[in-house]
């Protein structure tokens, strides 16, 4: 590591400046700041000055010739009268001597040019001057002519060039001595004095023990100078000496710290290593220091290089990566990576810190293991079996699932004793995992349960039934067993490991009602679901209201009239209620809704399936999507004392939404409710503006005169007369009256259960409004929704590709 004070007190590859090299730099630069403006001054005002001179110049040299026309102009006359050429050219050649007389004509009274004196050459800067020439005495008066002067500047300007030779003598005179003066009072009284404090300063790079103050000079504006300087160098001084302190202490911390420390670069270079480091790796501080960090990094935790890499150069934080660190004379060590937010640059090192959690890893596997795994048998438990029957759920896996139930177990457990019950419950399991299924676990007490291939299962009862014909030798006796076997096929849709475990033990109740030793495949009856005591699903509703176990899955609901059925345009979607319990998984609609409604629980879960729907409209408007809809299913029992009323008209007044893109779904079964009281909520709800749909038309028992009087504006098409639309013609039929139907009443008809694309193209041609169903898209959690429908619309094919292989449910009670 390298001493900051050290870093202060010597810039690495700049050598010391002497003191002409401090002072020099300074004085000339002031000197060429000062050079040209003494000079563009002086030049200025010599400009002026002697512009001013040359026009006075020009000013009195024309007076002067006026002045001699016009002295001429008294006796010339008379030489004319009299016919005197000689005086008149006399006269003429009088004027034309003058040095700024360029050229002097004489023109007679007709206007002819009598004679002409010019010099050679084209006159600079030429003026006329022309006067009059009038011969008068005491009997004549009269014009006999006129004389023109034409004067030259040339005489003036080569005056003007000897004036500004001088001038500019003159100036750089001034200039050099103006230079000269200020160099001499720089150097003497401000360079000097500041190459002696920079000497006196450069005290901070040694190893003195107190801090030299830097004596005045005689400047007042220096002494201020040396001031703060005396003031600074002292606090300078304090801080190195608290930097020399810090390194000690920081060498002592980081060298011989007990953590698993490295400072990298930006660039991922390995820079220095703690001792502890280098210790557990095996690595020579001399190989480590230079290498890329990724060395030290298994090869199976290569999609961590990337993201410690851009943290580096970004100076990001890096928290909580798990991976494996390769070691020189050890096995291989697990740590977990922590990488702080730099502030400043990362080309002088980021400290990473690794802790090394192979112990706790294998604690936590083991702890992990103990509670999935039975103690007894060494078996997976009733936990492990609930994950792993809903990992076969969430592949869309159909599987074969056997409960194994010892008969009379109770008894023979009397009679041998706990000791011995258990080596039999011990041995019961070794054989049974003899039999070879996909998976086997202890469930509790004397039931195992056994997961293999949907074909597999007959099979698999055949060899438990051979096993268990030879008998088991426990306390010196032989122990004959008789099993009661229960098997069914697992479905994806609508299945949780809660729901199949109590299918196979009351299927198992009924077996042993009848004297056991049986197997029996589960028959799915409603009748045996409603065995299981209804204070317990009210608790789960209870508890999964109040822990937050709900979630709103949805399901698109696209154009009908979509040119392309590959990609359809999306209208909207239906709001389908799911439980995720902790253990239990994933409980449908179908484990709770009629037990929610039983309890009256269902109003609580229908205003939290509201104000779910609220939340998600605002996130869409927020998003600029004000044309999409959500659609929410409502029970009969939310319409008494117009509780769901209230509710809507507390939303609206909460949320700031739309009314229009929130639809209430209604069975017909609520027909059967007060027609009065009904009539009253649906038309209020709908004065609220409100959308209203009715649902599953076609399997009740209402009346179709309410379609004409309650104000529905989405008729939706059970899924029953969807199914065999394609080849029954009586179906297609009905089908066909039920839309003609709600298109006459002015109603939008929304298709759902469509799940081949024939029955897409049946009821596109009757002019339906909106299809939903599996063929374009099952429900899936709201982030799947958001992530695939806001996604660019060029890849809306294959988006609704994957949608469709989502697993969900189209016909939801929720």
């Amino acid at each position: 590591m390298i001493n900051d004070g050290q870093k202060l007190a010597k810039a690495p590859g700049r050598a010391p400046e002497s003191d002409g090299e401090h002072a020099s730099p300074l004085r000339w630069r002031i000197l060429r700041i000062l050079a040209p403006l003494v000079f563009t001054i002086c030049a200025i005002s010599g400009a002026v000055s002697y512009y001013l001179y040359a026009s006075e110049a020009v000013e009195h040299m024309h007076d002067d010739h006026q002045e001699m026309m016009d002295i001429v102009a008294l006796s010339m006359p008379d030489a004319i009268w009299n016919f005197d050429n000689e005086r008149i050219h006399a006269y003429l050649e009088t004027l034309s001597h003058h040095a700024s007389v360029h050229a002097v004509r004489y023109f007679n009274h007709e206007g002819e040019l009598v004679e002409e004196i010019a010099k050679s050459g084209t006159a600079l800067d030429p003026v006329t001057h022309s006067k009059p020439l009038v011969y008068q005495n005491s009997l004549v008066k009269q014009a006999v002519g006129r004389l023109e002067l034409e004067s030259t500047n040339a005489p003036l300007l080569a005056a003007r060039y000897q004036g500004g030779a001088v001038l500019f003598g003159i100036a750089l005179t001034i200039i050099l001595s103006i230079l000269l003066m200020l160099s001499w009072q720089l150097k003497r009284y401000v360079m000097t004095p500041l190459s002696k404090a920079v000497r006196r300063m450069r005290q901070l790079e040694g190893q003195h023990a107190t801090f030299q103050r830097i004596p005045p000079v005689h400047s007042r504006e220096i002494n201020k100078v040396i001031v703060e300087l005396n003031k600074l160098g002292g606090r300078i001084f304090n801080m190195m000496e608290a930097l020399r302190d810090n390194e000690e202490r920081y060498q002592h911390f980081y060298r011989d710290t007990p953590a698993l420390l490295l400072v990298i670069d930006d660039k991922g270079t390995v820079q220095d290593a703690s001792e502890q480091m280098l210790e557990v790796t095996g690595w020579a501080r001399e190989h480590l220091v230079g290498m890329p960090f990724h060395a030290l990094i298994s090869s199976q935790n290569g999609k961590h290089i990337h993201r410690i890499s851009t943290a580096l150069r970004l100076g990001n934080a890096c928290n909580d990566l798990v991976m494996t660190l390769n070691c020189q004379h050890q096995e291989d060590r697990q740590v977990q990576v922590v990488i702080p937010a730099a502030n400043g640059s990362q080309a002088r090192g980021t400290m990473m810190l690794l802790t090394d959690i192979t112990e706790l890893t294998r604690t936590q596997q083991r702890l992990l293991e103990h509670e999935l795994i039975d103690p007894l048998t060494q078996l997976p438990n009733r936990l492990s079996l609930n994950q792993h029957v809903q990992q076969l759920i969430a592949r869309d896996a159909v599987f074969g699932l056997l409960l194994v139930n010892i008969d009379r177990f109770h008894s023979i457990n009397h009679h041998l004793g706990p000791m011995d019950g258990d080596l039999l419950l011990k041995e019961v399991g070794a054989r049974l995992k003899e039999c070879d299924p996909d998976w086997i676990g202890r469930t509790g007490g004397d039931e195992f349960v056994m997961t293999c291939d949907i074909n597999d299962l007959r099979p698999l009862v055949h060899r438990i039934q051979i096993a268990f014909s030879h008998p088991l030798l426990k306390a010196g006796e032989p122990i004959h067993l008789s099993l009661s076997m229960a098997g069914l096929q697992a479905q994806a849709d609508d299945e949780s490991p809660s729901r199949l475990m109590r299918l196979l033990e009351l299927t198992v109740v009924d077996i042993k009602h009848e004297g056991g030793n049986q197997y029996r495949t589960c028959v799915r009856d409603s009748a045996l679901e409603d065995g299981e005591p209804l204070f317990l699903k009210e608790r789960m509703i209870r508890e999964a209201l109040t822990m937050g176990w709900f979630r709103l899955y949805l399901q698109p609901i696209f154009r009908a009239a979509s040119p392309d059925l590959e990609a359809p345009e999306l209208l909207g979607a239906e709001a389908l209620i799911r439980l995720e319990h902790p253990e239990l998984g994933l409980v449908p609609p179908d484990e709770f809704i009629a037990a929610a409604e039983k309890t009256g629980q269902i109003v609580e879960i229908g205003n939290w399936v509201l104000e779910e729907a609220a939340v998600i409209l605002c996130e869409w408007r927020r998003l600029g999507i004000e044309e999409r809809y959500l659609s929410v299913n409502a029970s009969v029992i939310q319409f008494r004392d117009q509780g769901i009323l209230h509710q809507l008209e507390s939303l609206l007044e909460r949320y700031p939404i739309h009314p229009s893109q929130l639809v209430v779904e209604v069975t017909e079964n609520l027909m059967l409710d007060s027609k009065d009281s009904l009539r009253y909520q649906l038309q209020a709800i709908r004065r609220l503006g409100v959308n209203l749909s009715l649902d599953d038309f076609g399997t009740g028992f209402s009346c179709l005169s309410y379609l004409h009087d309650l104000p529905f504006g989405i008729l939706k098409v059970d899924r029953s007369f969807v199914m065999n639309v394609e080849t029954s013609r009586r179906d297609r039929e009905l089908a066909r009256v039920i839309v003609a139907m709600g298109q006459s009443l002015g109603m939008q008809v929304v298709v759902e259960g469509v799940e081949e694309r024939g029955q897409a193209e049946i009821f596109q041609a009757m002019g339906v409004h909106a299809f939903q169903g599996y063929l374009f898209g099952r429900p899936m959690p709201q982030q799947a929704f958001e992530t695939r429908f806001h996604a660019n619309a060029d890849a809306r094919v294959s988006l609704l590709k994957a949608v469709r292989s989502t697993p969900g449910t189209d016909n939801d009670p929720g």
